[in-house]
């Protein structure tokens, strides 16, 4: 089941994107009545990613990395969506970003396994 993804509508990430480092601000925009969020590159709009709450994807992700503190009690995670292929959706859950409630967000770079890079998404959406 999806919960609504509620962070700032720009995104503030000082050290940028791994990868992207000149991706330093993302625009944000709700998408599927807020179970998702589109974020876009403000720099260069041609670079945006789908994303979901880290919990949606890995219930408990978040939590076990604030256990581990790498991420704030008042921060959301993030994990970016793709598409590899049609009808098949992945999540990086060894990259997710972390957000401030005032829009700083930082990307973690885990190294434990058990978080893939494109690990599969079953279901993020409640069947209708």
């Amino acid at each position: 089941m999806s919960s609504d993804v509620s962070v700032p509508p720009v995104l503030a990430l000082p050290e940028g994107l791994v990868g992207l480092p000149a991706t330093r601000t993302l625009d944000v925009q709700p998408v599927a009545g807020g179970a998702f969020v589109e974020l876009t590159d403000r720099d260069e709009p041609a670079l945006g990613w789908l994303a979901a709450a880290a919990d949606d994807v890995r219930p408990g992700m978040t939590e076990a990395l604030r256990a581990g503190g790498r991420v704030a009690a008042d921060e959301v995670l993030l994990v970016l969506l793709s598409s590899p292929q049609p009808a098949v959706v992945t999540a990086n859950l060894a990259g997710p970003i972390a957000v401030a409630p005032d829009g700083t967000a930082r990307q973690l770079v885990l190294e434990d396994p058990s978080y893939g890079v494109r690990a599969a998404v079953a279901r993020l959406a409640p069947a209708g």
